[in-house]
């Protein structure tokens, strides 16, 4: 029977020693770096209690006083979780108070990193809840970005847009239409348009790739004519609670991810919508046979996406109060297909994680944050930011997925023996 290896765990307990050392003061550099490391000392003794934890946890993995299950260890959410944990723990480094969240007495609203993380990550998580079906049907909608740009520019075209009154030719707390007409027309039009984008997939049988670049390119210029050129910006008091007010403490935005996140997971879940949705991902044609309404599936999935997007696009446009359809929903639907992937849908279709895609999302916002707290330079940043996401896609990646079930198979069936020889 192979010997089991403690070197793992040996040396967490060395880098242990060696953090909790730094941050009580014993062991020092240069003159230069004392400025740094006297702010960052709590960060060190916070590393070394991580480090002890996880060389306890390696130690009875090694011995085999505990088995990582073998699913746990072929689940890619697993090792996205991973990956965001470890983010955090060099965020905490780089600032000591990372993970700190109190309350502003003037909004009467949590603060804090981890908080504002969530919060920013709101409209990838949305977009992303309708990317995660669009992918799962072997597809991807490349038009969410635009029809972000469309959506704030309906709203606050109705917000503003009156030629006739001199009144409403300056932004002020007010709003031309009913505020309920603000809201709905925009999630209106774009459900339109990803339903557009569902026939044109489901029905007239063309590539999604293709079918959603058609509005990809068009959407940022209706966007333009809807508000004919203009930016118009507002100080519409309800118009401005969708993305900077607070509700329960918490930022609007995250009350608004959780009911839609909750809404879409019971829709896809607790019916058999999503069951659908994996079996024509999987093999349309079989699918069809077995009684599913392809194309039906299909049309629904774009036309939700479209919907998702004019939320999005209400959320982005209010954090702004403005519209901006040159600027908004850039790149939204690289970071919606990077969620879902880190999340753990496949690309090529099937079965599908909404749960991985919140993960995913999370892990996208963290890094920008991560990106800016490092002090790396704007015109880095994208660059900076493709470099970790490719390390964890890495960690993710089947090969290696494999190997943590294989050595968790067999660590598990050498107790089994152990246990059989002993009695």
């Amino acid at each position: 029977m192979r010997k089991k290896s403690l070197f793992p765990s040996i040396a967490l307990l060395v880098l242990a020693v060696v953090c909790l050392l730094v941050g009580a003061g014993v062991i020092g550099f240069g003159a230069g770096a004392q400025g740094f490391l006297s702010k960052q000392r709590p960060a060190f003794i916070v590393d070394a209690i991580i480090f002890v934890i996880a060389a306890v946890v390696m130690a009875m993995l090694s011995t085999g006083r505990i088995a990582v299950p073998e699913k746990l260890a072929r689940s890619k959410v697993t090792w996205a979780v991973v990956a965001e944990l470890l983010i955090l723990l060099v965020c905490l480094n780089m600032r000591i108070d990372f993970f700190s969240i109190s309350i502003q007495p003037s909004t009467g609203m949590l603060y804090g990193s981890l908080i504002d993380i969530i919060n920013r990550s709101a409209e990838i998580t949305i977009i992303g809840m309708g990317m995660t079906l669009v992918i799962a049907l072997g597809g991807t909608d490349l038009s969410v970005g635009a029809l972000v740009a469309v959506s704030g520019a309906m709203a606050l075209k109705m917000l503003r847009w009156d030629p006739t009154n001199p009144l409403y030719q300056t932004p002020g707390d007010y709003t031309v239409y009913p505020f309920i007409l603000v809201i709905l027309v925009p999630l209106l039009v774009c459900l339109l348009m990803g339903t557009f984008n569902g026939f044109l997939v489901g029905q007239l049988g063309l590539q999604p790739i293709i079918a959603t670049l058609i509005l990809m390119v068009s959407g940022r210029g209706i966007a333009q004519i809807t508000t004919n050129g203009k930016q118009y910006t507002t100080m519409y008091s309800p118009f401005r609670w969708i993305g900077q007010g607070s509700c329960l403490w918490l930022p609007t935005p995250i009350i608004l991810t959780i009911i839609i996140v909750a809404a879409v997971m019971i829709f896809v879940r607790k019916t058999a919508f999503g069951t659908f949705v994996e079996s024509v991902g999987i093999n349309r044609s079989a699918s069809r046979l077995s009684g599913i309404n392809a194309k039906l599936v299909i049309f629904i999935v774009f036309a939700l996406t479209g919907l998702l997007s004019g939320i999005s696009g209400l959320i982005y446009s209010s954090r702004i109060m403005s519209n901006d359809s040159n600027n908004a929903g850039i790149n939204y639907e690289t970071d919606a297909i990077l969620s879902v992937v880190i999340g753990g849908t496949s690309m090529s279709g099937g079965k599908f994680s909404l749960s991985g895609t919140i993960v995913g999302s999370i892990i996208i916002r963290t890094i920008v944050t991560f990106v800016y707290y490092f002090g790396v330079s704007p015109e880095s940043t994208m660059a900076f930011k493709a470099m970790i996401i490719a390390v964890i896609i890495v960690l993710q990646s089947e090969p290696v997925r494999n190997w943590m079930a294989k050595r968790a198979a067999s660590r598990s069936k050498a107790k089994a023996m152990m246990k059989g020889g002993i009695a």
